[in-house]
């Protein structure tokens, strides 16, 4: 971790640009993990950037029918399944 993150910092995900403040952290397999309250989704603190000063945050406006909803909700478990199934084999002791 090239700068010291803190619970309650407002971070910033390289790879997507997700912003969002830490809820807080877990260690695993000697690698430190930042749980992101606004995608609550965990992020290795070295793939994190600390954002200083006021952050602007965009409000969503658009009202889903039920349909888009159902369609938006299972869009985002399909996502979950696959983090959890990379997650899974990457972190996994291998029998050998």
């Amino acid at each position: 971790m090239s700068e010291s993150i803190a619970a309650g910092d407002t971070v910033q995900y390289g790879g997507t640009g997700t912003i969002g403040k830490v809820k807080r952290f877990n260690q695993q397999d000697h690698e430190t993990w930042a749980l992101v309250d606004s995608s609550d989704l965990w992020y290795k603190t070295d793939t994190l950037k600390v954002l200083e000063g006021e952050v602007e945050t965009k409000e969503w406006d658009k009202t889903l029918t039920i349909d888009e909803l159902k369609q938006a909700t299972e869009r985002n478990v399909d996502r979950i399944s696959r983090v959890q199934e990379i997650l899974e084999v990457e972190l996994c002791e291998s029998g050998g």
